[in-house]
């Protein structure tokens, strides 16, 4: 049986509030919140300013219900808080324009389901813009920086009162005189006169500049084991404030985060300190501890690379400041097991499914390359991993520049690169126009190239809001050497030496919003896509572990690392099934995506839906939908404090191998089980 109650708020709670509490024995659920009249604001908005709350996702309460840390509990309602959120509503509509807004609510009560409906019926009314706007303070500043901020300066007559922008306009302005010698520069507050007749709100905004101010000397305050070793001129270099430059609060916090790369220091702070009242002149104040420059650090990781679970250990000796000039060397070696869900422990089924890697390297990090906006970084490599009982072996060198970009730019990721790599593995025995012979190609890959990036997230492990953007655009030549032997006799039957040179782009782009008004609950959405063209040879030379592979832990999830590859291989290398089942080369061209529908209980736990889609061909004029393979699953996640850790159920929704959907099969004959670091994206 259902009883609906209309009321309206005045002051005090109504009689209904209390003749429903005594009527409640028993908590009622409150399956749902609606608004009527709402055409400025929809209810994702209006619910994240109410206390009452609706039920989460049935699933989420099923969770719960069944193992409570990874789920979330019914909401009940609370008529009591009902006046609240008229209250909430009211404010709400008030510092966005309308303030003359009207709220009544209803609600329903289910008494056989336990449950109520909950409605606010919102009146709009009139909407106010801006009157005549007032700066004080400002009258002083210069024609040139007036002009600067003078889109922070106009008010549209037309445009409705909103205090959010009003707040966010008077921030930059106190930003941007913080970051032209303003050091004093300060906000004090807004009058707000709201002219009921005409619709209109006056603002008088008051500010103070305090004056410009110049540094005139850099002290530094240091202590530490090791700080004798470290002079007070390189550290002034690293700053990179000079006596006679105007105050720059962005300026400190660069060279904040310049010296704390360099890994010297355990603390570190900046600050302008005024000598007196009467001068313009400031004082940069620097205090640091200085750490050891000789360190010895054991570890235990682990790792999504070839987008399987990896773990291993490794340990590492770092020599700070090596050679001078804030220098690091470190000179790391590690042992990883690769694919650790895929070991099977049987006595030859082990053999088979253990995958290892050793990892020797040398890195030097230059904190200043050219000019102090621009780090480098030099590392030498030797790998000796084996996949699939395919046995590589990897060596080179990789040198990376970062460019610190200015913080309100569109791309805020610099990171140019040149690569040299070697690529050594040898094929097993495989039939050859009649013979039994082995393959050893050696390929010897140079690339010149850059990774772009845009990042506006919140938040590094669980992202709310958002989007990032990656482009990486490289230019590379590649020498490939095979080399086929019989067998029986171990001569050489066939050798290739060919040159070639390729263009290769990879982008991806993520996405985030939160649906719920806690922004526990999120929606993420990805999309990745890789192509190598070409520019002479055949595409039968570029280096296999350059080429694009598909699924695992962070691609598509319904099938395991590595085994979306193309079904055709290039030049007949070797038979289809062959590279099937040892994994040795991917396609040319890459195309995935994800949506996920991530949920956050408490702080540790978390569940996922997830659809996942993609695969590679060996060109572009490949692509066929019917073979774009289609995951569905879901996965639970644990964020600890060092980075989340996830278990992904991955189902073929459809396999493009055999072109079935996930109704034609057993059902857990789709399941692939995923572990991963991190979220998927």
């Amino acid at each position: 049986m259902k009883f609906i109650f209309y009321g309206f708020f005045i002051v005090f709670i109504s009689s209904s509030f209390v003749e429903l509490s005594a009527q409640q024995t028993e908590l009622y659920e409150l399956s749902s919140i609606d608004f009527t009249g709402n055409e400025t604001f929809n209810a994702t908005e209006l619910k994240s300013v109410i206390q009452n709350e609706e039920n989460p996702f049935w699933l989420w309460r099923f969770l719960y219900n069944t193992v409570s840390f990874i789920g979330s509990p019914p909401n009940y309602f609370d008529s009591s808080a009902i006046p609240v959120d008229i209250i909430s509503l009211k404010s709400f509509y008030a510092v966005n324009g309308y303030f003359k807004a009207q709220i009544g609510y209803s609600f329903v009560v289910d008494t056989s389901g336990k449950s109520v409906e909950l409605t606010y019926h919102i009146t709009e009314n009139e909407m106010f813009t801006y009157g005549d706007v007032k700066l004080r303070g400002l009258e002083s500043l210069s024609t040139e920086i007036k002009t600067e901020i003078s889109p922070y300066l106009e008010y549209p007559t037309w445009e409705r009162y909103v205090q959010e922008n009003v707040q966010e306009k008077n921030d930059e302005i106190i930003t941007y005189l913080k970051n032209h010698g303003f050091m004093l520069a300060r906000y004090d507050s807004t009058v707000v006169r709201v002219d009921t007749i005409n619709t209109k709100t006056d603002l008088s905004t008051y500010f103070k500049t305090g004056g410009w101010h110049v540094y005139d000397e850099i002290k530094i305050v240091k202590d530490g084991e090791a700080n004798s070793e470290i002079s007070d001129e390189l550290i002034k270099y690293l700053t990179n404030i000079n006596p006679g430059d105007a105050y720059k609060e962005e300026e400190i916090l660069k060279s904040r985060v310049r010296l704390a790369r360099t890994g010297l220091f355990s603390t570190i702070n900046l600050k302008g300190v005024k000598q007196d009242s009467v001068s313009n002149k400031v004082q940069l104040l620097i205090t640091g501890t200085v750490t050891s420059l000789n360190e010895v650090s054991p570890e235990v990781f682990a790792d999504n690379e070839f987008n399987y679970f990896n773990v291993g250990v490794g340990i590492s000796y770092i020599r700070k400041n090596f050679l001078g000039d804030a220098r690091k060397l470190t000179l790391r070696t590690r042992f990883r097991v690769n694919d650790i869900t895929g070991i099977r422990f049987g006595s030859t089924s082990f053999k088979e499914t253990f995958q290892s890697e050793i990892d020797l390297s040398a890195i030097v990090e230059q904190p200043f390359l050219f000019s102090r906006s621009i780090a480098g970084r030099l590392e030498t490599f030797l790998k000796s991993y084996d996949i699939s009982n395919v046995e590589y072996q990897n060596y080179g060198a990789n040198f990376t520049s970062a460019v610190d970009m200015p913080r309100h730019t569109f791309i805020n990721l610099l990171n140019p690169y040149l690569r040299f790599d070697r690529l050594d593995y040898s094929i097993p025995e495989i039939e050859y126009e009649g013979d039994t012979v082995s393959i050893s190609p050696k390929t010897f890959t140079s690339s010149l190239g850059t990774e772009i990036g845009s990042t506006t997230t919140d938040d590094l492990f669980y992202p709310t809001e958002g989007r990032t953007i990656s482009l990486i655009t490289e230019v590379s030549s590649a020498n490939v050497k095979w080399d086929l032997k019989e067998l029986s006799t171990n001569q050489t039957i066939l050798a290739v030496d060919s040159l070639g040179y390729y263009i290769k782009l990879q982008l991806t782009i993520g996405s985030y919003f939160a649906v719920s008004r806690d922004n526990n609950t999120v929606v993420g959405l990805k999309f990745k896509s890789g192509y190598i063209h070409m520019l002479s040879g055949d595409p039968a030379i570029v280096s296999p572990n350059q080429t694009f592979f598909a699924g695992g832990s962070n691609s598509v999830r319904g099938w395991k690392g590595r085994e979306l590859i193309p079904s055709d291989p290039l030049l007949n290398l070797f038979p289809p099934s062959l590279n099937d089942e040892l994994k040795i080369r991917g396609g040319n061209f890459l195309l995935e995506g994800s949506i996920e529908y991530r949920r956050r209980f408490e702080k540790e736990f978390g569940a996922v839906l997830f659809i996942d889609y993609g695969n590679t061909w060996n060109a572009i004029e490949d692509l066929k939908l019917n073979q774009i393979a289609i995951a569905i699953g879901t996965g639970i996640r644990y964020y600890s404090p060092i980075a989340p850790f996830r278990i992904d159920f991955g189902f073929k929704f459809y396999d493009p191998k055999d072109m079935k959907f996930i109704f034609e099969k057993q059902f857990f004959d789709t399941l692939v089980l995923n572990f991963g670091i991190g979220e998927a994206f």
